[in-house]
């Protein structure tokens, strides 16, 4: 059985890949755009920018062991703590 984590930060987004053990077996970290502060007490990202890293991650960490996606038993996600996302058209 294979796990793959993944974690958005603040200033990228990594991928593991882990076995039911929790042993890790593959791993990738792709940058993203750093958090703008256009203005004091403003803080800002472009959600865009965290899918596509973490697309780039996932992709990378599991080409390191040739896993195909359908070979993923679960899926751990964690984020940047305490934000509020807002989104919009």
């Amino acid at each position: 059985m294979n796990f793959l984590g993944i974690d958005v930060r603040t200033g990228g987004t990594r991928a593991v890949l882990v076995n039911q053990e929790g042993e890790p077996l593959s791993s990738s970290s792709v940058p993203h755009a750093p958090i703008s502060m256009p203005q004091i007490g403003w803080a800002e990202q472009d959600p865009e920018e965290w899918w596509l890293a973490a697309c780039e991650a996932i992709k990378q960490c599991l080409a390191r062991l040739n896993i195909k996606p359908e070979e993923i038993d679960g899926i751990g996600l964690t984020g940047q703590m305490h934000r509020l996302v807002m989104l919009a058209e």
